[in-house]
């Protein structure tokens, strides 16, 4: 591994340094309904009639060098608000954006988005709306992905609702979700993206591969950073009522208020339940388990609308689940082998702060602090097998950004501690683990402001448990004229398994769980490159890219349920695993208001399981995706549809249960269909869709369904749909 270590050393210490030019800087930001400036972050800056340009920061402000004296005027612009251009001159440039600006009764509004890949980044970063989120009504962050080909979504298993996440096509355990740039949904959290109600998201930025080092060393095959709503940018009140044909319920109410000049408040209250058994393939077991979910979430914002900008809050959930047999009767029944039945019992609290200072005589510098505190407690039952969890998680971060010189030349640096203090148990099986972790991290960034930037970072943690771990990772992005982009990055990630949360397929097995010996930490260097092409006919946008990632172990913890049917194996990787991904996608603007989308996927994904290379099971070896949107002219109708084909894929091997208990041994493909229609009118909009319309249902999910306490009985087997057409509706209010 020295070399690579050279090279990232090289790109960290030997890049070259240009003359400085005229420096020009400023501020953009938002103008809200209630008439106030925001700032605006990850604004486009672009000097009129070039490629060259940056996007604003945490602050809303911006640092360009003239590239040269002809240089006199920038365009500034955001998804969904008005264009600006302004005069390249002076380092206090200020810029306000109104989503509508009115000239002699005439308005002119921008073009909004649900979805697109940001132009500017070093890495390639796609950036999911609300709009997009609203297209499929999605009541939580797993359920969010519908219509985007870069995180695919399943139910884990047949009974317990869970649903999983893979990237690259790997597990969702390899790639990092945070909230708010916050770490959230690791550790013990495994239902952590049911967790995130989807009315209180603002956006969420997609990002394939190694991500930055400042935010740790977790990421692996991406990031997924959800932005939550803003107090000081988010309506006084917004409310979401949603019900569908399996008979759940949800509601959501969002408060906002402005207190002050520089206080502003934010409540966010979630409730959502399952009452209805629900048997749709009469094996006699739930199809969903029943289940009753409360969370609040309070923020506070302060800005001082000079130097200081602070955020803190906290969130409580609480979420019980009863599942299982459908003649269960959790009273008399708990824990015997009258009827087959599983109860979760999941409480959570977590707590952040974020605050930021700029400094006053150097306007490009400021330092921030990032705190967050985790309180897990999870208790469980699967037939006669019961589960307990807790988990005590603190993360801090302070962050120094500045520049060498000039805004050309960027640098992000600063020290992390991350504390995790485990105890779980399931059966006999007993895992107390705590984790300390101190780091360090130095990220520099250059721009040519023409063609070439990269991202380069290193950080170094000393985990208590497991040694010295050294993080490299690098970003490149080359502008190849006429609105070509290449970009590249490689990088290193680091993860220490929680077999339980990550697994929660197999607690509700009969199989044996068999930690073989000592399991060591994950290890895995990503590579990958993406090209993407921006076209124009007349005023309609289209976007093509082109993807190809690859994923190398050299540490694994082997999750093997094919050596034995009765029987889940852990340990170490011994030999070669590896994923390689490419996915193609291409979305076009036909007319105004009508935009199609249609992305393709291809895995090669293999492991070593006890000496024999082979295909991981239950990842499609190919996927497509078509959507469709349409907008009215006058914005009171809209339309979506999500058509999604999922290909082959390998199931663990059965061949050693008996005749009645063997499966096929490799899914078909099928299909999956989504619709949705909108009608707005003032501050209201009602909506009305379905989701799996073509009814397709996977047979038999469960094995030995008729003798659950038996050593056949399997619940981990799924790989299509469990329940079929559902439809729903709701509304959604929001006083402005």
């Amino acid at each position: 591994m020295n070399y690579r270590l050279l090279i990232f050393q090289f790109f960290l210490f030997t890049s070259p340094f240009i003359a400085q030019s005229q420096h020009v800087m400023g501020t953009v930001y938002e103008r809200t309904p209630d008439q106030r400036e925001v700032p605006l972050v990850d604004a486009n800056v672009i000097f009129q009639g070039t490629t060259i340009g940056t996007t604003t920061d945490e602050t809303g402000m911006f640092h360009l060098d003239k590239p040269e004296p002809s240089a006199e005027w920038l365009v500034i612009s955001y998804m969904g608000y008005q264009n600006d251009t302004v005069k390249a001159e002076g380092q206090n440039i200020k810029v306000v954006l109104g989503k509508a600006i009115i000239l002699k009764n005439v308005e002119v509004t921008g073009t909004t988005q649900d979805s697109y890949i940001s132009s500017l980044n070093t890495q390639k970063t796609e950036i999911i709306s609300s709009g997009e989120l609203q297209n499929n009504a999605c009541c939580n962050l797993s359920e969010s992905f519908e219509s985007n080909p870069t995180v695919d979504v399943s139910f884990s298993d047949a009974v317990t609702g869970a649903r999983q996440i893979q990237m690259l096509g790997l597990a969702g355990k390899y790639a990092q979700v945070l909230t708010d740039v916050l770490p959230t949904v690791r550790g013990l959290s495994t239902y952590g993206m049911n967790y995130i109600p989807g009315p209180w998201i603002h956006s969420i930025n997609l990002n394939k591969g190694s991500g930055s080092v400042s935010n740790g060393y977790e990421s692996i095959t991406g990031q997924i950073d959800v932005e939550l709503m803003k107090p000081e940018a988010s309506p006084k009140l917004f409310v979401n009522l949603y019900g569908n044909s399996e008979q759940r319920l949800e509601g959501n109410i969002n408060a906002a208020q402005k207190l002050n000049d520089h206080w502003y408040h934010m409540t966010l209250l979630h409730g959502d339940m399952l009452q209805q058994p629900m048997d749709g393939n009469h094996d006699n077991f739930l199809d969903l388990p029943m289940n009753k979910t409360v969370s609040l979430m309070d923020r506070w914002k302060y800005d001082s609308e000079n130097r200081i900008e602070s955020m803190f809050g906290f969130k409580v959930l609480h979420d019980e689940r009863i599942g299982g047999s459908i003649n269960f009767n959790e009273e008399t029944d708990k824990l015997t082998t009258n009827n087959y039945g599983l109860g979760i019992n999941t409480n959570r609290v977590e707590a952040f702060a974020k605050s930021s200072y700029g400094f006053p005589l150097k306007p490009y510098q400021s330092v921030g602090l990032q705190v967050s505190g985790i309180y897990h407690n999870q208790d469980a039952y699967y037939g006669l097998r019961v589960y307990s969890g807790r988990e005590k998680s603190l993360y801090t971060n302070l962050i120094l950004l500045s520049v060498i010189t000039n805004s050309q030349h960027k640098f992000k640096t600063g020290i992390s501690y991350n504390y995790d203090d485990f105890d779980e148990s399931f059966d006999s099986l007993q895992v107390m683990r705590t984790e300390s972790v101190p780091g360090a991290f130095f990220e520099y960034t250059y721009d040519d402001l023409k063609k070439l930037s990269l991202v380069a970072g290193l950080r170094a943690d000393m985990h208590n448990l497991y040694g010295f771990v050294v993080t490299p990772r690098l970003h490149l992005k080359y502008s190849l004229g006429n609105f070509s982009v290449l970009r590249a990055s490689a990088g290193s990630g680091f993860h220490v398994a929680n077999i339980f949360a990550e697994n929660p397929a197999y607690l509700a097995s009969s199989r044996e769980w068999v930690i073989a010996e000592p399991l060591e930490p994950e290890r895995a260097w990503n590579y990958g490159i993406n090209f993407t092409q921006k076209f124009y006919t007349g005023p309609k946008e289209g976007t093509f890219s082109i993807d190809l990632y690859r994923t190398d172990f050299t540490s694994q913890v082997i999750v093997d349920a094919d050596s034995d049917p009765t029987k889940i194996l852990f340990y170490n990787l011994r030999g070669k695993s590896y994923s390689n991904s490419a996915q193609a996608d291409l979305s076009y603007e036909w007319f105004n208001g009508f935009t199609t989308r249609l992305a393709y996927k291809l895995y090669d994904v293999k492991q070593t399981y006890d000496g024999v290379l082979r295909e991981v099971p239950l990842v499609p070896k190919q996927r497509a995706l078509l959507t469709l949107t349409y907008k009215t002219p006058d914005k009171h109708w809209e339309f979506s549809s999500t058509t999604q084909w999922i290909g082959e894929q390998r199931l663990p091997d059965t061949q050693l249960n008996p005749e009645i208990y063997q499966t096929i041994t490799e899914a078909p493909d099928y299909f999956r269909q989504l619709a949705q229609v909108t009608y707005i009118i003032r501050s209201w909009e009602f909506y009305l869709g379905g989701e799996n319309l073509t009814n397709f249902t996977q047979p038999n999910p469960l094995i030995s369904a008729e003798d659950s306490f038996g050593p056949y009985f399997d619940t981990s087997m799924v790989w299509g749909p469990v329940t079929g057409r559902m439809i729903y509706g709701g509304l959604r209010f929001t006083l402005k």
